[in-house]
């Protein structure tokens, strides 16, 4: 008669669980809530046309810089739209994959002097290279 370890398959079904737990994660918290007007992305930043639109929100604003979370469909990939003041703003927008809680992003823009990180949920922002400052749950900038 074999023996089965009950301890081995015990741990392989945790595995497994943590596993598949880990790879449906995508999205950002801060884009789940209802949108308002203030969360509607100015008219002139082009977006690839993989990217919904409609799922921006304003993640913060420092200086009258706004920032905005934006992600795909399937919400694996979400993008950060920097967005200065002005008539015609120059906006940057970066883009990475979201499925893990570190840098989505980290994007620089020659016209604010600010470079900017996406980061994903619960991301630990005490490890982070000094002179970073956080202006948002996902939003770290700095002066450059």
């Amino acid at each position: 008669m074999k023996r089965v370890s009950v301890p081995l398959f015990a741990a392989a079904g945790i595995a497994v669980l943590l596993l598949t737990g880990c790879s449906d994660q995508a999205g950002l918290k801060a884009l789940e809530r209802t949108a308002t007007p203030e969360d509607t992305l100015p008219a002139t930043v082009n977006l690839s046309t993989e990217m919904n639109r409609d799922s921006s929100r304003l993640l913060a604003t420092q200086d009258g810089v706004q920032f905005f979370g934006i992600q795909s469909g399937d919400a694996s990939t979400t993008c950060v739209a920097v967005v200065p003041p002005g008539e015609d703003p120059a906006w940057q927008v970066g883009c990475g994959d979201t499925r893990g809680s570190g840098e989505i992003t980290k994007i620089s823009s020659v016209n604010t002097q600010l470079s900017t990180i996406l980061l994903g949920d619960d991301f630990d922002t005490g490890k982070l290279e000094p002179g970073w400052t956080k202006i948002a749950d996902n939003i770290l900038i700095s002066a450059r």
